[in-house]
């Protein structure tokens, strides 16, 4: 697969040529991002038309994550917004495509934030994570927070966007900004040389 990084430092899509390809390829993985992807689960997030789930992230150092997301079923939007303070791209946004009939996917760093919404009922949006699955350590964003300015489809045809009853109530970046509970850009750096020299 072809690899490449980017706007926001740490987000890495991976398309391939071949319709018959798979959308994850350890070997590319490896390639581009000097590591392993040491899968600890996954899991299979159902999306339905006008649906927005999430948005999720890790704190730094931990507990922390890669995650590799890829659409397995149907064609969803993927937006993901880096939440790390002290970022030169903090706040900044990047929205991908992904459908079940193009292999592809894309590469979330911890400390970004990423949600999604489903272009075709009942799409399906696979995680592969890098720990054992604990929810209890995840946290979350509003996807409507009007500063993030996040492109969820809208207009003509578009349904109107509604969110699961958690997620209605996840808290705005400038809420957690100001409780210092978002990542910093700084423990992030520490987490990736300590990533890169295996300790």
């Amino acid at each position: 697969m072809d690899a490449r990084e980017l706007s926001i430092t740490g987000l890495w899509e991976f398309t391939s040529d071949d319709p018959e390809g798979l959308p994850y390829d350890p070997d590319s993985f490896r390639t581009a991002l000097g590591r392993d992807l040491e899968i600890g689960h996954l899991h299979h997030a159902q999306g339905l038309l006008g649906m927005l789930h999430g948005l999720r992230f890790s704190l730094l150092p931990s507990p922390a994550e890669w995650t590799y997301l890829f659409c397995s079923r149907g064609a969803v939007l993927v937006v993901v917004a880096d939440l790390r303070t002290g970022s030169p791209t903090f706040g900044r946004h990047e929205a991908v495509r992904l459908d079940a009939a193009t292999p592809a996917g894309l590469a979330v760093t911890p400390g970004l934030a990423h949600g999604f919404t489903a272009l075709e009922d009942d799409s399906v949006l696979t995680h592969l994570g890098s720990r054992t699955y604990r929810p209890e350590k995840d946290r979350s964003v509003h996807a409507l927070d009007p500063t993030l300015r996040l492109p969820w489809p809208s207009g003509e045809g578009a349904p109107a966007p509604s969110l699961s009853a958690d997620d209605s109530a996840a808290p705005a970046v400038a809420d957690l900004k100001k409780a210092g509970r978002l990542p910093t850009y700084g423990d992030w750096r520490a987490h990736e040389v300590a990533l890169r020299s295996g300790t």
